[in-house]
């Protein structure tokens, strides 16, 4: 069975601004991101294996020797959070939700429902700190607009991270460029809402949480034909 290795270099989409992009997006595959300040590091999601955690660390020190201080996940998978408690002692945030996620769902687990993982140590460590609608957190002078779409769709915790001043989006699992979205905790009609009113920001990069690409355009594989008026910032309401 192929291996995919992770990634050892970040890519930067706006000036300190980094995605992780990790090959080739499927099974516990996902991808991440961070911005680099002189105050720290804020970084966007972690990843499912002990193995590809310590690797995205060493990709952000690659760039950086500041501490991060601050870890978001943008739902509770544990492609996307089982490796958080590296990050320790940063503060992690999350959708109340995302907590609730992350301690039901447990530790890892492979067969019966998919091919086996090399884990290596896993701890599960959920967000100390939460929100409902939505929360601010800064990078230096940038304001990063943490938020909760207000529906259903990818799961019921997803939330966006969005940089209106350099306008780059990450979408976490919202969107996934080139595959076909995981719905089983979600909702179709969410997920077309939700990335439809994404792909109508007026955004410059856009980072999907799953998937090989990163680009400067949003990719058409994600778009949607969904009436929906939602921006990252106006959620619709209307429930998945």
């Amino acid at each position: 069975m192929t291996r995919y290795e992770p990634p050892t270099q970040p890519l930067e989409v706006s000036d300190g601004i980094f995605a992780w992009v990790q090959h080739d997006g499927t099974w516990w595959i996902n991808n991440a991101g961070f911005l680099v300040a002189d105050s720290g590091v804020v970084a966007v999601d972690a990843c499912s294996t002990e193995a590809r955690t310590r690797a995205l660390l060493a990709g952000i020190r690659a760039v950086t020797t500041q501490p991060v201080r601050t870890l978001v996940n943008t739902h509770h998978h544990g492609d996307h959070t089982f490796g958080n408690y590296l990050f320790e002692p940063a503060t992690i945030v999350g959708h109340e939700r995302v907590r609730d996620g992350i301690r039901g769902w447990g530790p890892p687990r492979s067969a019966p429902f998919w091919t086996d993982v090399d884990w290596g140590e896993i701890r599960l460590s959920p967000p100390m700190l939460t929100f409902t609608e939505g929360v601010d957190v800064w990078s230096g002078d940038l304001r990063c607009e943490i938020r909760h779409l207000g529906m259903r769709a990818h799961t019921d915790n997803d939330s966006i991270v969005w940089i209106p001043e350099r306008r780059v989006l990450f979408t976490g699992d919202l969107a996934f460029n080139g595959r076909t979205p995981f719905l089983l905790q979600g909702s179709v009609t969410g997920v077309r809402r939700t990335s439809s009113g994404c792909s109508r920001s007026n955004r410059r990069s856009w980072s999907p949480g799953t998937a090989t690409s990163v680009h400067p355009r949003f990719s058409s594989s994600a778009r949607t034909t969904s009436t929906s008026s939602s921006t990252p910032l106006e959620p619709d309401g209307r429930p998945g």
